[in-house]
């Protein structure tokens, strides 16, 4: 969960232009960066259905449930409004590049784990070889 977390703060900073760092700068209340902690919380309780109890725990900007009760019902608003078409495109741009993020991150992991189970092999073969000699 926490690394889901890491990655959509890495593509909220690329999405809205801005460093990571400041994603938990509680003193900052920069639009692009406020947005962009909106989208994530959004994110967090209807995508991967966490509490709003369970926002101030994940992120370290957010001080209590009624904020992120603020943002999330802010955020639902935006998505029902019909003039607020961008926040909609910019939101599912935002899912798009999760799940690339996401895909991206199993296809690193996968290859990790082929090269350690390569490297497990010879090493098994290594002490084989070692008790064979013996």
């Amino acid at each position: 969960m926490d690394k889901t977390i890491e990655i959509a703060k890495c593509v909220l900073a690329d999405l809205f232009d801005f460093r990571k760092d400041e994603f938990d700068r509680k003193i900052t209340r920069k639009r692009n960066v406020t947005e962009a902690r909106r989208f994530l919380i959004y994110f967090l309780i209807d995508e991967l259905k966490l509490k709003f109890s369970d926002i101030p725990k994940k992120m370290k900007c957010i001080t209590s449930h009624a904020t992120a009760m603020h943002h999330f019902y802010k955020m639902q608003n935006f998505m029902d409004l019909k003039h607020e078409k961008s926040t909609r495109i910019q939101y599912l741009e935002f899912k798009t590049m999760m799940v690339v993020k996401g895909m991206d991150r199993l296809e690193n992991e996968l290859k990790r784990q082929e090269e350690l189970k390569h490297l497990c092999s010879i090493n098994i073969e290594y002490l084989k070889k070692m008790l064979d000699d013996k």
